[in-house]
């Protein structure tokens, strides 16, 4: 089924699997650092970056970059049930992780996340990480 989205609605957003290399400067030390991915729904648009972890930290930031990227905040945006954004995953209220809500409200969006084991529910963040793991974005 196809999905329709109006522009500026919605913003999937997700973690690739892959990780990459970054080499701290200073010290030489080697760290995986975790690719951040998020795509606007109407037109595609992808913002990826690397963290150098997926904790509440980085999740928001990580955010808060991708809407300054963009020019805007979305309507709404789709993460997966990861716990820095998900702290009790659930079919109809799920329990948003406060550092997360506390960063919608203040951005005026809204965290609607992905059914458990539903990709398809953001599909396009998929996309955007088989795009950034197989392309090297």
């Amino acid at each position: 089924m196809r999905h329709e989205h109006r522009a500026g609605e919605k913003l999937f957003v997700d973690y690739a699997g892959q990780t990459v290399e970054l080499i701290d400067q200073n010290s030489g030390e080697i760290h995986n650092a975790q690719i951040f991915i998020a795509v606007m729904g109407a037109s595609n648009d992808i913002y990826a970056e690397a963290t150098l972890s997926k904790n509440v930290e980085d999740w928001t930031h990580s955010h808060v970059r991708a809407f300054t990227f963009f020019g805007g905040v979305p309507e709404v945006v789709v993460p997966d049930n990861l716990k820095s954004g998900v702290t009790k995953a659930c079919l109809y209220e799920p329990d948003i992780n406060p550092t997360y809500n506390d960063l919608a409200r203040h951005y005026d969006t809204v965290v609607i996340t992905a059914r458990v084991r539903k990709p398809r529910d953001k599909s396009k963040a998929e996309a955007g990480v088989l795009l950034v793991e197989n392309d090297g974005y």
